[in-house]
């Protein structure tokens, strides 16, 4: 809670977190030029290779088949990869974030795969992969042991894992499958600083520079690196490693959820909730008679901070994308509204809000 709000939009950017704030107040910290090759430059060096050291090591991937290199956030680093093989077959789901949806005419070929039907990816030969491993929207999971097993089966296919909504959202968030190809964060989705995500990619894996310049990162990615959000990686990952606990949160959410699915009835529903594998922080819900901006406007001005589950360009609504690929139609794809909580939730806060959050909710129904 800050300024009387609750901030519930977790999923589209998370507050800095509170070992960043204090290590920025300090003043102590590296700013130099990387590549420099003065006293300043080389400390920055070294603080930049420290912290590849700790996220190799928190998530348990080794840098002998991996390499890694810092970029400006996942919409960058997505199409940085996905980019380096755009002579092949490009194979996307149609809930992915956009950043991977809108570059598939930049492929020779492409092709939208179903979730039921997996294995038929298997014997396609050649190609690259997208997996979306927590979905924005939805919340829902699909674990990296479904697409590690059709991996196993068809070498030539090169998959990549979006993992932006994966840190304090699941369980072992930090436990990745070395038999994928290549995995992509963003800083400010858990604490960071805004402007620094990073990806593994398989030493093996070929990758076309997309930010072209003076060859920096072994020529992964040129540009002046930014040292001070790169340190901030590390000191946001270390509180949550510290403080999240997956089961506090999820069972506060499910509480949550729970008010708001009894509460709603038959003039709503909550999307992805039958489904087996789901995040601990998001809820997803549609009002069958109310347009979200309707929705997210009485909330933000009862105190909460929610998104309305659609895009908004020049002033219009338009249909979630996600909701339109699961089958919903443009009237209940604009009535969707996605509450996304703190990695810290515990049922005493959901307990506080619940009570001021569902006057809202009643209004409506």
């Amino acid at each position: 809670m800050k300024s009387n709000r609750y901030y519930l939009d977790y999923n589209a950017s998370s507050p800095i977190a509170d070992s960043v704030k204090e290590w920025l107040a300090t003043g102590n910290y590296d700013f130099a030029n990387p590549s420099s090759v003065h006293t300043q430059g080389k400390q920055s060096r070294r603080e930049m290779e420290k912290v590849k050291d700790f996220l190799f090591e928190t998530f348990g991937l080794s840098s002998n088949e991996f390499r890694l290199f810092f970029h400006s956030g996942a919409t960058e680093g997505i199409n940085t990869i996905l980019k380096s093989y755009c002579n092949q077959c490009f194979y996307y789901h149609v809930t992915d974030h956009s950043c991977v949806g809108n570059i598939k005419d930049s492929f020779k070929s492409y092709v939208e795969y179903d979730f039921s039907k997996l294995d038929a990816i298997s014997g396609t030969g050649r190609g690259i992969l997208n997996w979306t491993w927590v979905n924005n929207e939805t919340g829902v999971v699909r674990p990296l042991s479904e697409i590690a097993s059709v991996k196993r089966e068809n070498n030539d296919l090169i998959v990549h894992v979006d993992g932006v909504q994966a840190v304090g959202k699941i369980d072992h968030w930090n436990k990745l499958d070395s038999t994928i190809d290549a995995y992509t964060f963003s800083g400010h989705k858990f604490g960071a600083l805004k402007g620094i995500g990073f990806s593994f990619i398989k030493n093996t894996i070929e990758l076309k520079q997309h930010i072209v310049g003076g060859g920096q990162q072994q020529g992964n990615r040129s540009g002046t690196e930014n040292i001070i959000g790169i340190v901030s990686l590390k000191y946001a990952l270390q509180e949550m490693i510290s403080n999240y606990n997956f089961e506090r949160q999820n069972q506060a959410k499910t509480w949550f959820e729970n008010q708001l699915t009894e509460l709603i009835g038959t003039k709503g529903e909550v999307v992805g909730a039958k489904e087996e594998h789901r995040n601990g922080n998001t809820i997803y819900f549609i009002l069958y008679d109310t347009l979200a901006q309707t929705t997210a406007m009485a909330l933000d001005m009862a105190g909460f901070d929610v998104s309305n589950g659609s895009a908004c360009s020049s002033g219009a609504v338009i249909p979630s994308r996600v909701l339109k690929g699961l089958g919903y139609d443009d009237k209940l794809a604009k009535s969707a509204i996605r509450v996304s909580f703190s990695p810290y939730l515990d049922k005493e806060e959901a307990s506080l809000m619940w009570a001021k959050f569902s006057s809202v909710i009643e209004r409506f129904l």
